[in-house]
């Protein structure tokens, strides 16, 4: 076990968290895509779907990356609202408010893909965003090096819950929609305006735009925060409330 997708997929079984050492980081995007294809080949879990953050250039740019934070859904860390977390299973989480997309039916990711709305319902939902590598080793890292460990390490693939599926979408604006976190009876948690779904459409088109991905009927994509995240901690008691959309209910034990 010497590569380092064979180490991250031990720290997955085994819900450890493990050290590398600097030679062993991903140089560059391509690097951390292809370590990410490892893990799941060795890990042989299924997966049903993708999750997506930072899907614009102004995002990018802002946090001097060059693409987006992205990796697989693992079928067993799709959960239905209301939860409970083992956060031994979600260690140094990151909560991300976000809006999921559920395909309809097979959907490949090429130009044009974001126009076909009728291939996909809605649903409010989180995302528990978490590592299989230890802080001590990131933290000499720049923002691009932090980037490619990540998309390395399944994009910090944790878990999603899935809430509530949005009526009448055609009649809402997706921006408009402000969301309000209860962090242990105080409300907390900026909402800001964020790209909105299909700009993480665009963006997975052009991530995959030598070999696109395609959808299955039944799958998932997760579209990208709508807040700032926030640190979670074991213990925690959450309640997010999207507004007219509906709630989501997490504890963390």
């Amino acid at each position: 076990m010497n590569t380092l997708a064979e180490k991250l997929v031990s720290a997955w079984i085994k819900r450890d968290l493990i050290d590398i050492k600097s030679g062993d980081f991903p140089k560059s995007r391509k690097d951390s895509h292809l370590i990410q294809d490892q893990f799941h080949k060795i890990l042989k879990k299924k997966t049903v779907g993708w999750k997506i953050g930072m899907v614009t250039k102004k995002l990018q740019e802002g946090a001097n990356v060059d693409g987006p934070m992205i990796g697989r859904i693992i079928d067993e860390t799709v959960l239905m609202n209301p939860s409970k977390i083992n956060y031994n299973n979600v260690p140094h989480c990151i909560l991300e408010c976000e809006f999921a997309l559920k395909f309809l039916e097979d959907t490949k990711m090429v130009p044009g893909a974001e126009n076909k709305k009728e291939n996909y319902d809605t649903y409010i939902s989180l995302e528990l965003v978490s590592t299989r590598v230890k802080p001590e080793s990131k933290k000499n890292l720049n923002s691009r090096e932090l980037m490619f460990l990540n998309v390395a390490d399944n994009g910090g693939a944790g878990a999603i819950i899935v809430g509530e599926k949005i009526q009448n979408i055609d009649n809402i604006n997706l921006d408009s929609i402000e969301v309000e976190v209860d962090l242990n009876g105080k409300i907390t948690g900026a909402w800001e305006k964020r790209a909105h779904p299909i700009e993480a459409i665009k963006c997975i088109i052009n991530e995959f735009k030598d070999n696109p991905v395609t959808f299955k009927k039944g799958d998932w994509f997760m579209t990208g925060s709508v807040i700032q995240p926030m640190k979670i901690n074991k213990g925690d008691k959450i309640k997010v409330d999207f507004k007219t959309l509906g709630k989501i209910n997490l504890d963390f034990i």
